[in-house]
C-alpha cells in the first residue's frame, strides 16, 4: 500500500470511467460521482479511483449487466458485506488483486451518498483539514503497510469526526 502525489490525471481517469459506466449501467444510475482521496485537490492518495454510483434502490444492482462490467474489468465483490452498499472493483492484476477503481453503489440521496459527497466537498474547500487528512493517511500507510483493513478503520475515525462537525 502506498500513496501517490495528486495530479489532474485522476480526474481524467474518472471522466473516462464515468463515460464507460454510463454506457454499461445506463439509466439504472441516477448519478456517478468521483470521490475519495483522488477527488480531493492537492493531497496524496492511494492510486485507486473511487466512484460513487447512486441508484434508486440497491435492488437496481441486479439489473446491471455484470457481463459487460466484467468485460470492462469490473468484478462484483459480493463477499464484501457493507450494509447499504454494493461494491465492484476493477483490477489490473487478478493474481495479486491490484485494484485501480472501486465502484461504491449506494442509494442516491441516502446517508452513504450524502456523507461521501459532503466529505469530499468539505475537504476541497478546507485545505488545512485536507492536509491534516493527508498527514494521517501518510502515517497510517507506514503503520499498516500490509493491513488495509486497519488502515481503513483508523482513517474512518477521522472521516466520522469531520462528518460530525459539519
Amino acid at each position: 500500500m502506498f500513496l501517490v502525489t495528486h495530479t489532474d490525471k485522476c480526474k481524467r481517469l474518472f471522466d473516462k470511467e464515468k463515460s464507460l459506466l454510463e454506457t454499461i449501467i445506463g439509466d439504472d444510475a441516477r448519478d456517478i460521482q468521483h470521490f475519495g482521496s483522488t477527488a480531493i485537490k492537492g493531497i496524496e492518495a492511494k492510486p485507486i479511483i473511487d466512484i460513487l454510483v447512486g441508484v434508486e434502490s440497491l435492488k437496481d444492482v441486479e439489473k446491471f449487466n455484470k457481463e459487460k462490467l466484467k468485460e470492462a474489468g469490473y468484478y462484483h465483490l459480493s463477499r464484501v458485506q457493507i450494509d447499504g452498499k454494493e461494491v465492484f472493483a476493477k483490477f489490473t492484476d487478478l493474481e495479486n488483486l491490484t485494484k485501480t477503481h472501486i465502484l461504491h453503489v449506494v442509494e442516491y440521496g441516502d446517508s452513504w451518498w450524502k456523507e461521501h459527497i459532503s466529505f469530499r466537498d468539505y475537504l476541497n474547500t478546507n485545505e488545512s483539514v485536507a492536509k491534516e487528512y493527508e498527514s494521517l493517511k501518510k502515517y497510517l500507510v507506514e503503520k499498516y503497510s500490509n493491513d488495509e483493513r486497519s488502515y481503513t478503520d483508523e482513517k474512518k475515525q477521522f472521516v466520522d469526526d469531520i462528518l460530525n462537525r459539519m
